[in-house]
C-alpha cells in the first residue's frame, strides 16, 4: 500500500466511501474514527491509532479505557487487520471515480490514469496526469533516441555527429585501455619480484669463495688444516678450495644463512634445548652451559646456537 496515504489519517478518512457503516470495533478509542495503523491494548483489546496511542503515552503511561495502570501494547489479531483493509474507499486522484478496497489502492495508483507523473527524461520538469504524460513525452523536447549508425543516445534537440561521437569513444576506449595496460605491468612486475624472491629462498646459501674467487665447500671439521685467511691450524676449518687446496676457517670465511638451511643447503633442526656438551660452531661456547637454543643439522655436523643465529641473519 502507498505508505503517504495508508499511514495517513486524514488523507485515508477522507476516502473512505461509507464511512457511517464502518463497525464500532475498529474505532480508535482516542480520535474515534477509522483506526490508522493499529495497536491494541493486550489487557482491554481497544484498538488504538499508533499516531494517537503515542500522543496519548507521552503524557500518562495507563490505558486509555483505565484498564491497567500500565498499558502494553501489541500488534492486533489479522482478522482485525483483515476487516479494515476491506473497507472501501475512493482513489485519491482528481477525476478518477473508481472505488476499491483499502488493500488495492497500491496497485490501483501504479495504473491510474489520473495520478501524476514526471517527465521520464532528464532536465524536463513537466508533470502531469499519467495518461496526459504520454502525450508529451512522444514531443518532449528533452527526449532521446539513439543513432541507428554509431548506437549513440542523445537528445532530439542536439546536433549529432556519429564521426565526432566514435572518435570520443575511441579515445575513451584508448584510455580504459592504456590504465588496464598499466595496472596489468605493475601486477606483472609484481609477481615477477616476488617469483625471483622465491626461487632465491629456494636456492640455498650463497657459498664463500676463495682469494682465486672458486666457490667453498663446505666440510666435516678438520683439525691439522692451516686457514688461509689467519693462518691458524684451527679445529673449525669447515670451508676448503679443492682447486686452490686451501682452507678456511669458520671465523675467517662466515656462512651465508638463507632462512633455516645450513652452508651445505640442509634444513636445520631448531632444538629448544640441547644436549650436554653441544658447542656452537661459531662463538665456540658450551649451548647448554649458555641455557640457550640451538638449530643443527647432524649430516653435516654443524650446530650453531640462536644468540650466533640471530647475529648472523642480521649481518646478512
Amino acid at each position: 500500500m502507498n505508505p503517504s496515504i495508508i499511514s495517513s489519517s486524514s488523507i485515508l478518512r477522507d476516502l473512505i466511501v461509507n464511512p457511517n457503516t464502518i463497525d464500532q470495533n475498529l474505532l480508535c478509542l482516542i480520535c474515534q474514527e477509522l483506526v490508522v495503523d493499529p495497536k491494541e491494548c493486550s489487557q482491554c483489546q481497544n484498538l488504538f491509532c499508533s499516531e494517537c496511542i503515542t500522543q496519548w503515552l507521552e503524557k500518562r503511561k495507563s490505558c486509555p479505557y483505565n484498564c491497567s495502570k500500565e498499558i502494553e501494547l501489541k500488534n492486533p489479531h489479522r482478522i482485525v487487520k483483515n476487516q479494515i483493509s476491506q473497507i472501501e474507499v475512493k482513489c485519491v486522484n482528481k477525476g478518477c471515480d473508481l472505488q476499491m478496497q483499502i488493500q488495492n489502492i497500491d496497485s490501483h495508483l501504479q495504473q491510474c490514469e489520473y495520478q501524476e507523473k514526471q517527465c521520464q527524461f532528464a532536465d524536463c520538469d513537466f508533470k502531469d496526469i499519467q495518461k496526459q504524460i504520454k502525450h508529451h513525452e512522444q514531443i518532449c523536447e528533452h527526449r532521446v533516441q539513439n543513432c541507428q549508425k554509431c548506437d549513440a543516445t542523445y537528445k532530439v534537440n542536439q546536433e549529432h555527429d556519429c564521426l565526432v561521437h566514435l572518435l570520443q569513444k575511441l579515445k575513451l576506449q584508448e584510455a580504459n585501455f592504456q590504465a588496464y595496460q598499466k595496472t596489468t605491468d605493475q601486477v606483472i612486475m609484481d609477481l615477477v619480484s616476488r617469483l625471483t624472491k622465491l626461487e632465491d629462498s629456494q636456492k640455498g646459501p650463497k657459498k664463500p669463495k676463495c682469494f682465486q674467487g672458486h666457490e667453498l665447500k663446505w666440510i666435516y671439521p678438520k683439525q691439522g688444516i692451516q686457514c688461509e685467511s689467519c693462518k691458524y691450524a684451527n679445529e673449525n676449518i669447515r670451508y676448503v678450495c679443492e682447486i686452490c687446496r686451501v682452507g678456511y676457517c669458520q671465523r675467517c670465511k662466515l656462512p651465508e644463512f638463507n632462512g633455516n638451511i645450513c652452508p651445505a643447503n640442509h634444513i636445520l633442526q631448531f632444538t629448544q634445548k640441547p644436549s650436554f656438551g653441544l658447542k656452537c660452531d661459531f662463538c665456540r661456547l658450551n649451548i647448554y652451559s649458555k641455557h640457550d637454543s640451538v638449530y643443527s643439522d647432524r649430516s653435516c655436523d654443524f650446530d650453531i646456537c640462536n644468540s650466533c643465529f640471530q647475529k648472523f641473519k642480521l649481518l646478512k
